[in-house]
């Protein structure tokens, strides 16, 4: 019988392939950076001013991989992978010894960035006073860049027309910059995207017919730009979107029925446009629906009678419209009504005694047709 010793014994082919393996797992784990993405980041640093924070002030030195803030590498190569600045700081580096957690950055987007080939997300954020396009290359140069995020900056110029070729795209943030044009068509090929963010620009013509073709989509946010036309009825059919904002536009038409026919859908603002026609009755009996602004309208018809012990609204604002007819009883049975406004409407009749209507001001009901009962005093 073969010995312990001899049973447990390792071919000495096996112990040189460990050794080796040895010598050659922490080489890769501290592959420097490369020397080209060294260059480039180099190139978008001379392009930016910011010296409150001193964001800058560790990019010395030969290996940006090495203690760069705000860069991170791929550790079997040295590639640049990500590059995130924010100027509205959370963290305690980016704040040191009582020093201000928010940066203001100047000078503009080096198209330098696009070569870094291997970026997967690229954040430059909140520093007020960078300017200048987002440059045209970021969409096609950056096959890998799965998350992009430059809001509270000063861009100007449109959004790349072929940021539709970001395959691997899941946030793109373009928030509270000026940007203008038109919502590129091509940003509905995005299949992967998740959160979508152009708020507070400038941006004008229509949502793309086709924007509903974002099945990933779970955040909407376009509110404070100068869209106008309909909302698409392909809207309607997004399994996954959660939150949509596209208040404070100039967008006109009907509301598309089918839109709350889910039960994803948790808020939904269209407040400030010039949407008219019915409120359709799926949004108001979506119990899962948690917050509904349509207010600054020309919205009218009756407030649809259908909610159910299951609707619960932390706010619910129909306010400003040329809503008619009474104020549906069956909000009673509403299992919460956190916010109502159904001030200046047209409604008429008597306000519903009892819960909700019993915590409710007068604001919630004032400047309509006819209305009396509760806090507007008794009807005559």
């Amino acid at each position: 019988m073969a010995s312990p010793a001899a049973r447990t014994a390792v071919p000495p082919a096996l112990l040189a392939l460990a050794a080796l393996v040895l010598v050659l797992v922490p080489a890769a784990a501290a592959a420097a950076c490369s020397a080209a993405d060294r260059d480039a980041l180099l190139s978008i640093r001379a392009a930016l001013t910011e010296a409150r924070l001193g964001v800058f002030s560790s990019w010395a030195g030969t290996d940006c991989c090495a203690g760069w803030y705000g860069v991170g590498c791929d550790p079997t190569d040295g590639r640049v992978a990500d590059l995130s600045l924010r100027g509205e700081a959370e963290d305690a580096v980016m704040a040191p010894a009582g020093r201000p957690a928010s940066g203001v950055m100047s000078g503009y987007i080096s198209d330098a960035v696009c070569r870094l080939g291997r970026l997967s997300s690229l954040v430059l954020a909140d520093w007020k006073q960078i300017s200048g396009p987002v440059p045209s290359c970021v969409a096609t140069d950056l096959p890998y860049l799965r998350i992009l995020e430059l809001p509270g900056n000063r861009l100007t110029g449109g959004i790349p027309p072929s940021v539709g070729g970001l395959s691997r795209l899941t946030v793109l943030n373009l928030a509270d910059n000026l940007l203008s044009g038109p919502i590129p068509g091509s940003i509905t090929t995005l299949a992967s995207l998740k959160h979508l963010d152009l708020a507070n620009n400038q941006l004008t013509g229509r949502v793309p017919a086709d924007f509903g073709k974002l099945a990933m989509l779970s955040r909407a946010l376009l509110r404070r730009n100068r869209l106008s036309g309909p909302i698409p009825a392909s809207v309607s059919s997004m399994p996954r979107l959660a939150d949509l904002d596209m208040s404070e536009n100039q967008l006109t038409g009907s509301i598309p029925d089918g839109l709350g026919s889910g039960h994803v859908l948790t808020s939904l603002y269209l407040g400030a446009n010039r949407l008219s026609g019915s409120i359709p009755a799926s949004l108001l009996r979506n119990s899962g629906l948690g917050i509904l602004n349509l207010s600054r309208n020309d919205l009218d018809g009756a407030v649809p009678d259908v909610f159910t012990p299951r609707s619960y609204f932390m706010l619910l604002d129909l306010s400003r419209n040329r809503l008619s007819g009474g104020v549906p009883r069956s909000l009673a049975s509403a299992a919460y009504v956190g916010h109502l406004d159904l001030s200046h409407n047209r409604l008429c009749g008597a306000i519903p005694a009892g819960p909700p209507f019993d915590h409710l001001d007068a604001d919630s009901f004032c400047g309509n047709t006819c209305l009396c009962g509760g806090p507007l005093g008794k009807c005559t």
